[in-house]
């Protein structure tokens, strides 16, 4: 069931026009045929420690056609503060959706903390986060460990300095997110949490990755009923793009090769419709040591 877009309980109901709820973090999600997550999440963050200034949630439902402004009941009678849009041209993008949420944040909104429909923060993981970076004030980017699978990427036990870090639990300092112009909305979907955390290291930024900050985060390990389609078809597109902007035409031209001994050919005429579609763009990663390849997508040693 699903009620209309009202004030009631601790929901509030939100139009670009309004002015949204002042909190020092606002924790974006982003949906997309999300519904059966929405219970499990709206739990967990029932349960999440207070920080001082005190967060809202806003969701973002990028299902194509809604746009009625329908909050499932699940959120509507959550006891937080929330807020809720629906996209009103389709599913518009993971980073897309969250650049449209970053750009209406409150005022005193100094956090945003990115978060997946399918993980859940641990009660203490946002407490977690925000201290981390407030004693690391250069960090832009400020990653959750996620459980029972643990992202296997390096980082830096002493200065907890990592080449990039996940969007699925990712504190983001909001005056460096505005800085780096949000997330590239050319990446439609995958791959956009990398581009992002080397524009940060190239920008003067840091990423770091807070291993006490935990969240459960639903894998394909564990949903193998997914349909995989769709995240197959948009990785490859980003491992291209990554590929043109920063190591230039070469290695995406090597990467289509690859695509090509492992992939039905429709498959690629696929991949390649949508990755020729877009604007050419290049960095300058002045050989920058965190801008690396890596096997399997991947782009940071590994732990294991």
């Amino acid at each position: 069931m699903a009620r209309p877009a009202a004030a009631y309980h601790a929901h509030v109901s939100v139009t670009d026009g309004d002015t949204w709820p002042r909190a020092r973090v606002q924790i974006q999600v982003v949906l997309y045929h999300s519904e059966r997550w929405l219970s499990q999440l709206v739990a967990g963050l029932r349960h999440l420690t207070p920080v001082d200034g005190g967060f809202t949630v806003a969701f973002w439902d990028n299902h194509p056609g809604t746009g009625s402004g329908a909050v499932p009941e699940v959120v509507a009678d959550a006891a937080f503060t929330s807020v809720w849009l629906s996209s009103p041209r389709g599913n518009i993008g993971f980073g897309a959706a969250h650049n449209a949420l970053a750009a209406r944040a409150g005022p005193g909104c100094e956090y945003l903390l990115l978060l997946n429909p399918d993980a859940v923060p641990q009660y203490d993981c946002l407490e977690r986060l925000v201290a981390a970076a407030e004693l690391n004030t250069t960090a832009a980017l400020i990653e959750a460990a996620q459980f029972p699978i643990e992202h296997p990427k390096a980082y830096d036990p002493a200065t907890l300095e990592t080449n990039w870090c996940s969007a699925a639990c990712l504190l983001v300092r909001r005056h460096a997110f505005e800085e780096l112009g949000g997330f590239d909305e050319a990446l439609f979907l995958y791959c956009e949490d990398v581009d992002l955390g080397w524009r940060s290291w190239l920008s003067g930024w840091r990423c770091i990755y807070v291993p006490s900050a935990r969240c459960l985060h639903v894998t394909e390990d564990q949903d193998l009923a997914k349909d995989r389609s769709a995240e197959l078809l948009h990785s490859a597109v980003g491992h291209l793009r990554l590929r043109r902007k920063y190591f230039g035409e070469e290695a995406a031209v090597e990467y289509r090769e690859e695509l090509r001994q492992h992939l039905a050919p429709t498959a690629v005429e696929e991949i390649l419709a949508l990755f020729d579609g877009l604007p050419p763009t290049t960095v300058d990663r002045r050989q920058d040591p965190h801008i690396v390849l890596q096997p399997e997508g991947i782009y940071a040693a590994t732990r294991w």
